[in-house]
Order: C-alpha cells, then sequence, then structure tokens
C-alpha cells in the first residue's frame, strides 16, 4: 500500500508521541510502540498511488483537532484517533492530491475520508477507559502544525518527501 500524508512540524510531532507515550506508559496499545512510525495524516491510500510532483492548491499549515473517534478494528477491539476538522483549506488540498494522484481507496476520497491522527490500534472494549484518561492527562494542543507532506510506499519501506 502507498500514501499520500501530511506530516507534523517537530512540536506538534513531539505533542503526538507524548501522546503514544502516555499510552505505552499505562500498558496499553499505542503507535509508539511500532518504532517505525511517525504522526501523520493520510490524505490518499492505494496500490499504486504515484508519486505527484505538485499541487494545485496550498498545503494546509495547520490542522485543528476535533474529538476522540473509535474506529472497528475487529472484534471487541478499536482504532482510537483524534478526529481532523474539514476546513477549506484542508478541502482544497485533499481535493488537489486527488488530481495529481489518483488510484485511492474510497475511504480516502473526497466525500468518504475521514481525517484523524491515530494513537493506538486493536485496544480492547475494556481498555478503553483508560486509553481515554492516558489521553486526557497528556493534552494535545487544539492546534498542530503541518510540517510537509510525503508518499509512503509501504512495499519498499520508502519516504519521498513531496512537499
Amino acid at each position: 500500500m502507498r500514501s499520500l500524508e501530511l506530516v507534523l512540524d517537530p512540536d506538534s510531532d513531539a505533542a503526538v508521541r507524548a501522546a503514544w507515550d502516555a499510552l505505552t506508559a499505562a500498558d496499553l496499545p499505542s503507535l509508539g510502540r511500532s518504532g517505525t512510525n511517525d504522526p501523520h495524516v493520510t490524505l490518499a491510500a492505494g496500490d499504486a498511488l504515484p508519486v505527484p510532483e505538485g499541487f494545485d492548491a496550498a498545503v494546509p499549515t495547520t490542522l485543528r483537532l476535533g474529538g476522540l473517534l473509535l474506529f472497528p478494528a475487529g472484534a471487541g477491539r478499536s482504532v482510537l484517533v483524534r478526529a481532523v476538522v474539514v476546513d477549506p483549506v484542508l478541502a482544497a488540498f485533499h481535493a488537489a492530491v486527488h488530481r495529481r494522484a489518483p488510484g485511492a481507496v474510497e475511504t480516502s476520497l473526497p466525500g468518504g475520508w475521514s481525517p484523524h491522527v491515530t494513537f493506538a490500534r486493536r485496544v480492547r472494549d475494556e481498555d478503553l477507559p483508560a486509553a481515554v484518561a492516558a489521553l486526557r492527562a497528556t493534552p494535545l494542543p487544539e492546534t498542530l502544525t503541518v510540517g510537509g507532506v510525503r508518499h509512503w510506499d509501504g512495499e519498499t519501506k520508502t519516504v519521498t518527501p513531496v512537499a
């Protein structure tokens, strides 16, 4: 799978990693355990997404966070995320990404996309209260600052900066 992602500036990246660390310290699932993941917001994902050569819309400079969300991850488990609010700048850039890099899966297309920052995958239902408590103890800022755009090739484990 390949993806195009917004990455965060160093301060916002550190804030998300602090939340990951809080989950790890509470002995809960956390993306901080992966060792290879960086905080990001996926814009497009697909098996053959090309590396775009540019965009016809401005890259957002900030991302406003919404509430905690749960995505299904199998019986009795969830992916724990914070929503990212889609404002006009983010919506325009997201559409521009798909004009330059066609072939994305339906859930990352305009109209089907739920932008988010992921904290943990496969959190058991019984661990959700502890996970929420850990995240409340390490609050994120209301707004995260964008540090750039990257193309991720999961097959070759290659990151290509694109903006």
